[in-house]
């Protein structure tokens, strides 16, 4: 009667304890209105490299036994002709995370810390896409909120994508065209940082990185077999300034242009 439900249930066996518990439900009312829910109950063994890590550099050598993260996920979404919307509630226990523990960002030494306080985090995400004619604009905003004792898990607090885009047929029908704007946005936040001797994001609270649009100009064609794209990327970067990063000390790229085609022999 249009109700579907899953459930699945994992346990180690094993002196390390390893469970997994997810239980999902979904309810279509029609094609134009579907329900789903989801509930994970997750404990997890820490990565590797938290626990045990060796190298050249005398203050990257580690050997811990750190607690098992402990995950609880609620996911709630709504489906319909006017609007897409979900939503995502974790609450997060004994999380790893990697620390400068210096706290001097000129002097970097990285070490993975445990979180023994809980974590909430909140996400809202709501989507559409209005079509007209031969025109078409896709809207995203996602929305989060994090509450903690300690600026653990950082994240920006709105995201923004919308594309706007037309399609249609060229040259008698022999080309199917699609070109458009992509406008990005994402508030300024404490994003993590990047240390490239571990290949690992570390927090940090001293640098702030967002509150700048990324536009991508795009153009899609089909012929057959064929498809031949172009995409120019970030091409408002000269006039927004450039003070853009995509993690603190990384700049984000400039301005690019990309293109290329797909040749399939077979179809």
């Amino acid at each position: 009667n249009g109700i579907n439900v899953k459930l699945h249930a994992s346990q180690s066996i094993s002196e390390q304890s390893i469970s997994n518990i997810e239980a999902s439900a979904d309810y279509s009312f029609n094609q134009d209105f579907k329900l789903h829910f989801k509930y994970q109950k997750l404990n997890s063994l820490p990565n590797l490299n938290y626990n045990l890590y060796q190298s050249g550099y005398i203050n990257y050598n580690w050997f811990n036994n750190f607690k098992n993260e402990k995950v609880n996920q609620f996911d709630f979404s709504v489906q319909s002709k006017w609007i897409d919307i979900s939503a995502t509630y974790k609450v997060l226990n004994d999380y790893l995370y990697f620390d400068n523990i210096t706290n001097n960002i000129a002097i970097l030494e990285v070490k993975p810390m445990q979180y023994y306080n809980t974590i909430n985090y909140l996400a809202v995400k709501a989507s559409k896409e209005i079509k007209f004619w031969k025109f078409a604009l896709d809207n995203t905003i996602l929305y989060q909120k994090v509450d903690q004792s300690n600026d653990v898990v950082n994240v920006p607090q709105i995201v923004i994508r919308n594309t706007l885009y037309f399609t249609d047929y060229v040259f008698k029908k022999a080309m199917l065209i699609q070109t458009g704007v992509t406008f990005q946005y994402f508030t300024q936040y404490y994003a993590n940082d990047y240390n490239p001797i571990m290949g690992e994001f570390y927090v940090q609270n001293e640098t702030k990185i967002g509150g700048f649009p990324m536009m991508d100009f795009f153009i899609n064609a089909r012929v057959k077999q064929t498809r031949i794209f172009l995409k120019a990327e970030h091409f408002n970067s000269a006039w927004t300034g450039y003070d853009f990063y995509s993690a603190p000390n990384y700049p984000y790229r400039d301005f690019i242009v990309r293109f290329g085609l797909v040749w399939n022999f077979f179809q």
